[in-house]
């Protein structure tokens, strides 16, 4: 081969490669397109292998639709079938993988930013499940007491898979109340009529009149959505209006250290829980200063206070303050979640751990 033809060769047995060929089986294909129909010993000269080998090779690359073999007669000659037949069944492949990417991509986008209008019942209690089986962080539920029977089970795995549910009922009656173990950290009880809300991961959610899902079902509609900023307005209006009125009615122990949480409200309520115990415990802190755009770091301190309103008595200013003051052993600083402004600094991922 001259070197202008080698040279011209390198870009193709390059891209050969990046389709899954290895160099050899490159090297070969390309000496039987160059060569037309040629004898094995020529083929393996041509690419520098040996007799032996150039047999394996040709048999894989005519099992793959590039080549063929006819080892009928003596000696073995070896073609190029056609590139138009040689690469078409991996185009089709490409072609069925960019189909099959382009779906999920498309789903993707629509999932990514979506609202939908759910008419009937039944439809509202499957994307309850269906929102509370995929949380991986929190879940931020109200709804009439009368509901919780539909929803028990997804929300005792929430649980198991370490996941923040923070409940409020409305409609309770004391005669007829489900049962409430397992369910959810914190249960409080609130006011009756109160519109039903769902939100988890501050991502994905679901809101509806009182009617929609309580006693009185009628033509109202409740609506779905997946938009990161929907979920976190309507989580910050549920923690500053409706729960800070509701009478708390369960609360959870808190867990055994370590725990690790990014989503900061679960470091803040186990906390408090542990602090109510009277056990030291340290904070280890993905966190930079509030309002910076310089890398995060890890902040270790032991925490000395927290500022909450989830469970009672609640000390924040306002519903959905939720913050930690760490002391490092050389300043005591105050840590919120990720994109706090009041803070110190805001948290990315949190440990918990004995000191």
């Amino acid at each position: 081969m001259s070197d202008t033809t080698q040279q011209s060769a390198e870009p193709v047995r390059d891209a050969l490669t990046q389709y899954g060929l290895s160099e050899k089986e490159a090297e070969t294909y390309l000496a039987v397109v160059e060569r037309g129909p040629a004898t094995a010993s020529t083929v393996a000269r041509a690419a520098g292998v040996s007799k032996s080998y150039v047999y394996d090779i040709c048999d894989g690359l005519a099992a793959d639709g590039f080549v063929t073999v006819d080892d009928h007669r003596t000696p073995t000659v070896v073609r190029a079938a056609p590139p138009s037949e040689a690469f078409g069944e991996l185009k089709r492949e490409l072609d069925t993988l960019e189909t099959a990417v382009e779906a999920r991509y498309n789903a993707g986008d629509e999932g990514d930013d979506t609202f939908e209008v759910v008419k009937s019942r039944p439809t509202i209690v499957k994307r309850l499940e269906r929102h509370i089986d995929a949380a991986e962080s929190e879940v931020v539920l109200q709804l009439p007491a009368s509901r919780v029977p539909d929803i028990r089970d997804s929300l005792r795995r929430a649980r198991r898979r370490g996941v923040l549910v923070l409940l409020s009922l409305s409609d309770y009656d004391p005669a007829s109340a489900p049962a409430l173990d397992g369910i959810a950290n914190v249960v409080r009880i609130g006011l009756d009529g109160a519109p039903s809300m769902l939100a988890t991961d501050q991502r994905r959610g679901l809101v509806s009149p009182a009617s929609t899902l309580g006693w009185d079902h009628d033509e109202t509609r409740a609506i779905t959505f997946t938009q990161e900023a929907v979920a976190s307005v309507l989580v910050g209006s549920y923690l500053g209006n409706y729960w800070p009125i509701g009478e708390e009615a369960l609360v959870s122990r808190p867990p055994a250290l370590p725990v690790s949480y990014d989503m900061f409200r679960h470091v803040v309520l186990t906390a408090t829980l542990l602090g109510r115990t009277g056990e030291r415990f340290v904070a280890e802190l993905y966190a930079r200063p509030t309002g910076s755009d310089r890398s995060f770091e890890m902040l270790t301190g032991e925490v000395v206070s927290v500022r909450q309103n989830l469970v009672e008595p609640g000390d924040s200013d306002f519903g959905f303050e939720n913050s930690l003051v760490v002391d490092t052993g050389q300043e005591r600083l105050s840590v919120g979640g990720y994109g706090a402004f009041l803070e110190d600094y805001e948290v990315k991922h949190t440990t918990l751990r004995s000191p």
